[in-house]
């Protein structure tokens, strides 16, 4: 998800760490030799050693393991690495109704209070930790929003009218490399940069739009989307009954999530420009039509 602008970018040398068991993914127009690929098993000496050097580390492994993204964080400190940014990426981990709801932004809120400790007692050490909101070009593609693009229907929780905060995959790496180039900006701070502000009944005009079809709506109370999130996980379905649950934190006018996106957007200090929500659709459409065929360019 790094900005290609920091890969092609001769002042860097970008090096992506991985399991030995994984193979590096790159998209066509980025060449091999742009990236070193190197492997660890994830141990604390394993990674000390795989850090060594780097200036700065991105993680983005799953937030939701506390214990693993403490051990990255200390092996980064002990290789000498001075910038670090956690994996976040998503939504607000310091509003206390999102820890509540999923456990994975409470482990994520755990991580920051641990690296606001970090940087005290190792004044060279800096993070930025980013929220962007959903991808929504992703989350439109696979459905997890509630809009089936294959059959033009939409089931939503709440009015429709609910503002959320959300953020296209490409521009999420473009945030990325902004905050390398604006460091000093925002070091040791948790910052929010969402490239829009939007509602279910404006993601709902805009494919309508872009799929030249009337598309079929309805809406549902968030409290049922929580209660049937919470009977699944109960009934031994955590991936299933998560999803819900993540999918009511957007919808939940009450819980009000957008509000620090709304009030501390960092969009001006990292010199981004906001997306639009036709711009985001439009490309979700292209990509849920062409993917999987040859020169689509959806990856």
């Amino acid at each position: 998800m790094a900005d290609l602008r920091i890969v092609c970018n001769p002042f860097h040398h970008l090096s992506i760490l991985t399991y030995p068991s994984q193979s590096l993914y790159l998209p066509p127009h980025v060449p091999s030799n742009a990236i070193h690929h190197r492997t660890s098993d994830f141990s604390s000496s394993s990674l000390e050693s795989a850090f060594a050097g780097q200036d700065l580390v991105i993680t983005t492994i799953s937030g939701g393991d506390y214990e693993a993204q403490v051990r990255i964080i200390d092996a980064a400190v002990a290789a000498g690495v001075r910038q670090f940014m956690p994996h976040e990426f998503g939504q607000d981990s310091l509003c206390k109704g999102v820890q509540e709801r999923i456990p994975r932004n409470a482990a994520q809120f755990r991580i920051i209070g641990y690296l606001r400790n970090v940087s005290l007692t190792h004044p060279n050490f800096e993070w930025v930790a980013v929220a962007v909101g959903c991808i929504l070009d992703g989350m439109l593609v696979s459905g997890d929003l509630g809009f089936d693009i294959q059959w033009q229907s939409a089931t939503v929780p709440g009015t429709g009218t609910e503002l959320f905060a959300a953020t296209s995959l490409e521009r999420a790496g473009t945030v990325v490399g902004s905050i390398v180039r604006n460091w000093h900006e925002v070091k040791n701070q948790f910052v929010y940069a969402a490239g829009v502000l939007v509602s279910a009944n404006e993601v709902l005009t805009s494919l309508e739009k872009f799929t030249a079809s009337k598309w079929s709506i309805g809406y549902s109370d968030v409290d049922d989307c929580i209660r049937e999130g919470e009977s699944r996980i109960e009934r031994g379905y955590p991936d299933s009954g998560l999803f819900l649950m993540e999918r009511s934190v957007l919808y939940d006018r009450d819980l009000n999530a957008v509000f620090a996106f709304q009030q501390k957007c960092a969009n001006g200090a990292l010199q981004l420009e906001p997306e639009t929500v036709d711009a985001i659709v439009e490309h979700a459409v292209h990509t849920f039509k062409h993917r999987g065929k040859p020169g689509c360019g959806c990856e």
